[in-house]
């Protein structure tokens, strides 16, 4: 299945450089002395005549911002930055406006993330012309909807859940062993559907495949989730030996796991999978899509569940976890691009 895509266009200016002079004051050191045996006469010094007083330099006046902007954590040269972006930029909502006027408006919640996704990284340190560049990019990923096939994928939480969170996810990957248990938490936390997609990195992760088609074998004796938790638990042993203890203790039937595992059934279930991701350009593990749109990060993933469901009138929402984030998708190794169509 391809997936939908229905991006915005969004307009760039032109890049400018701004540079900053820096003003030196020096410091004076008094020094007085005294003479007890010498006393010196000073003559009273003439008034001087009065003279107007100048007038005051008017002091220039920082970058205005909206109200709603925070700018803690940013130094004045990143406040300046941030206003210039501001400035220079369309309103992502697509609206004959600046970034700045959607700001100020508050009706396009999307600008209102973006403000704060600019902040974030001109406190990482990124410069305009990377964070412009890093901008687009995050307004194309907001404004992508995948369409996924969710048949007979494992789900953990409501079937009519308003918000529905797709994860790509290899049993070998590392940053996806990182990532299990805060998803795990944010599930619980909003009680949203977590469905899960098989994606083995094979050109990097040797085991990932088989474990993949172990998960899939349980998932039809009942115990995907079991067997999924198990695997991250264990992603240093995957080998087929560990797998098949790991099936025991969960206490599986031996014949009809190790059955399931080496059927043409289950090479077909991961692939399919596989396929789905590829046509979606998932090129990392962990990749997310809730309700089609898709996060790399579990701070994105986080943020994204509370605007769905804020859109879906969840008016109360639960305060926000502070979860420890795992490396971005991206940071895991890349599989070859996806054919074109």
């Amino acid at each position: 299945m391809s997936p939908i895509i229905a991006p915005r266009t969004f307009l760039t200016l032109a890049l400018t450089a701004s540079l900053f002079s820096l003003g030196l004051s020096g410091c004076k050191h008094a020094d007085s002395s005294k003479s007890a045996a010498v006393e010196t006469v000073i003559a009273k010094p003439a008034p001087l005549p009065k003279q107007a007083t100048p007038p005051t330099a008017a002091v220039p006046k920082g970058p205005v911002l909206p109200k709603s902007v925070d700018t803690k954590g940013l130094d004045p040269a990143e406040v300046k930055i941030l206003a210039q972006i501001l400035e220079d930029q369309f309103d992502p909502c697509g609206k004959p406006r600046s970034f700045k006027a959607s700001v100020a408006a508050g009706d396009c919640a999307m600008a209102t993330r973006l403000v704060r996704f600019v902040s974030y990284k001109l406190q990482q340190g990124y410069g305009k012309r990377k964070i412009l560049a890093l901008l687009l990019r995050e307004i194309e990923r907001l404004n992508t909807v995948v369409e996924l096939d969710l048949d007979g994928a494992p789900r953990v939480g409501p079937e009519k859940s308003k918000v529905k969170v797709v994860i790509f996810s290899d049993f070998q990957c590392p940053f996806c062993s990182k990532a299990y248990k805060p998803l795990k938490k944010l599930q619980q936390h909003y009680g949203v559907a977590v469905y899960y997609k098989h994606f083995p990195l094979r050109q990097a992760h040797e085991y990932a495949e088989g474990a993949a088609r172990a998960a899939w074998a349980a998932q039809q004796q009942g115990k995907f989730w079991e067997m999924h938790d198990t695997l991250f638990a264990n992603n240093h042993a995957l080998k087929w030996e560990d797998v098949k203890g790991y099936a025991k203790k969960l206490g599986l039937n031996g014949k009809k796991f190790q059955a399931a595992v080496k059927s043409e059934e289950s090479k077909k279930a991961v692939e399919r999978d596989y396929q789905q991701g590829r046509e979606a350009q998932v090129d990392g593990t962990p990749t997310f899509f809730i309700n089609g749109r898709r996060a790399e990060t579990l701070r994105q993933l986080q943020d994204a569940i509370r605007e769905h469901l804020g859109l879906a009138g969840v008016k109360k929402l639960p305060e926000p976890l502070e979860i420890s984030e795992a490396a971005p998708a991206g940071d895991a190794p890349k599989q070859p691009a996806a054919p074109a169509h």
